[in-house]
């Protein structure tokens, strides 16, 4: 072998021998590991992520997105995706993405009805989210999943679910007008079917006044209070004849003004 091959070999040797004794440190990876806390419930802040660091030359840097922390460990966060770069005393860098979670936020999913006419309003929850089974505390002590029989007004409820997270969710009843309907026609030949004219409604004002004329003007009939089923017979228990009447019914009998309805009604025999 020539003395320049033999020259060309001991240097490539001594080339590789030199790149073993170079500091491990500076091709070392990172070593990266997390512990993570996750919320208990949704929307909570109480989320943390520590990280233990190895390798690389220390010591390190931290850059947290979306924070911009810049501590090793973030504590007091809430749920979501989270990033950190970690950069070494060399300059070299790297990025590890990671998730604090947490249940899905409570739900109410209600279904409401508001009153009319009187306290028929309802409020039924279905809830979702957190953690199943769950209980209800309402504003006015019911513990039920749903309300009945409720006026007009606000309500709330809280939800409470297995592990003690809770929602609070508000609602408001409001009442619509309630206005009676009056029969177009009744038929009283006490065959037992339509005998009676019907006012739908009218049992929800007790203190109401109804007054019925003919085409000429004359009252035939007048009911004050509670209203009775006109039977098509006048003040002298004799039948009325079959024609068209004018009616006035005010829910109020001291207040005219209030809650006036008229119209006219067909007795047909």
């Amino acid at each position: 072998m020539k003395d320049s091959s033999r020259y060309m070999l001991r240097y490539f040797g001594l080339f590789i021998f030199a790149l073993f004794l170079m500091p491990y440190s500076l091709y070392a990876q990172f070593t990266i590991s997390s512990a993570i806390t996750n919320n208990i419930c949704s929307g909570d802040a109480a989320g943390s992520i520590s990280l233990t660091v190895s390798g690389g030359n220390s010591p390190y840097t931290y850059q947290w997105n979306p924070n911009g922390q810049t501590t090793q460990s973030i504590t007091n966060v809430s749920g979501g995706d989270y990033s950190v770069t970690i950069t070494d005393n060399s300059g070299n860098d790297t990025t590890i993405a990671l998730v604090i979670s947490e249940p899905s936020a409570i739900a109410d999913n209600s279904q409401i009805d508001p009153p009319y006419c009187t306290n028929n309003g309802t409020i039924v929850i279905s809830p979702s989210g957190g953690t199943a089974p769950y209980d209800f505390l309402w504003n006015n002590g019911n513990t039920i999943q749903g309300i009945t029989e409720a006026g007009a007004g606000d309500y709330s409820v809280i939800i409470t679910d297995a592990i003690n997270c809770t929602a609070t969710f508000a609602y408001q009843l409001t009442e619509d007008e309630c206005f009676v309907t009056p029969q177009a026609y009744f038929t009283p030949n006490d065959d037992g079917i339509n005998d009676t004219w019907a006012i739908s409604n009218s049992q929800y004002f007790p203190d109401a006044k109804l007054i019925v004329f003919d085409r000429w003007g004359v009252k035939v009939y007048q009911n004050r209070g509670m209203y009775e089923e006109w039977d098509g017979k006048s003040y002298l228990g004799i039948p009325v004849p079959d024609a068209a009447y004018y009616y006035f019914f005010y829910k109020d009998k001291n207040d005219e003004q209030k809650g006036a309805k008229k119209g006219s009604v067909i007795i047909i025999r």
